[in-house]
């Protein structure tokens, strides 16, 4: 007996995943998109201070 939550069919396991990794791409590409536009908004000196690698 197969288990609830398992797919009995393999291929809509495979239609499961690809549909994840799409999404989790998606997402990814619209955080760049969201910090990409902030950066270009506020300037990059603004972003980018002098001396903000010595912070760390």
């Amino acid at each position: 007996m197969a288990s609830p939550e398992r797919p009995a069919n393999n291929s809509h396991a495979t239609e499961l995943q690809t549909e994840r990794i799409r999404q989790i791409r998606g997402l990814f590409l619209l955080a760049i998109a969201a910090i990409v536009f902030a950066i270009w908004r506020a300037g990059l000196h603004r972003a980018f201070t002098p001396g903000w690698w010595r912070l760390w």
